[in-house]
């Protein structure tokens, strides 16, 4: 295996085993949010008493938003093999998902307990634009869109 082999598998394990962690992290905060559906087994706490307020809100999208960009890491995992790329673009590619991937759900969770940390949502949001544009660079580069 040549090291541009290795650094690839390498880094396309790192992201599928952080996708397949986000799912973890997703299903459990699924669960937790169950507890309180459709007057479940618990009574919601009064913060999040409120189906449609924006504290329940931004938990829930911090629950979709592990499992979606958990599933995207992993995609990013087996999609590596596929890109023309050098070393540093992958690694900046990978390290942006994981990043990008990892903060959403966090600060969407945190923001659903203090709103002023919704202000950094556009760092996770700009993160994993980095990786999808360089992904999409490197599938334009290969000749794999057409």
């Amino acid at each position: 295996m040549s090291a541009s082999d290795h650094i690839r598998t390498r880094l396309a394990h790192r992201n599928r085993l952080v996708g397949w962690g986000l799912f973890l992290a997703g299903i459990t905060g699924g669960m937790i949010l169950g507890l309180w559906a459709f007057e479940g087994p618990m009574a919601a706490p009064e913060r999040f008493a409120d189906y449609a307020g924006l504290p329940r809100r931004l938990l829930r999208l911090g629950h979709i938003a592990a499992m979606a960009l958990g599933l995207t890491n992993i995609f990013f995992g087996f999609e590596l093999p596929n890109l023309s790329l050098s070393r540093g673009p992958l690694e900046v590619a990978s390290l942006s998902m994981i990043v990008g991937a990892t903060l959403m759900p966090t600060v969407l969770t945190l923001a659903a307990f203090s709103e002023p940390w919704k202000f950094l949502l556009p760092i996770p949001a700009t993160a994993t634009l980095v990786a999808v544009a360089i992904v999409f660079w490197g599938l334009a580069r290969s000749g794999r869109l057409s």
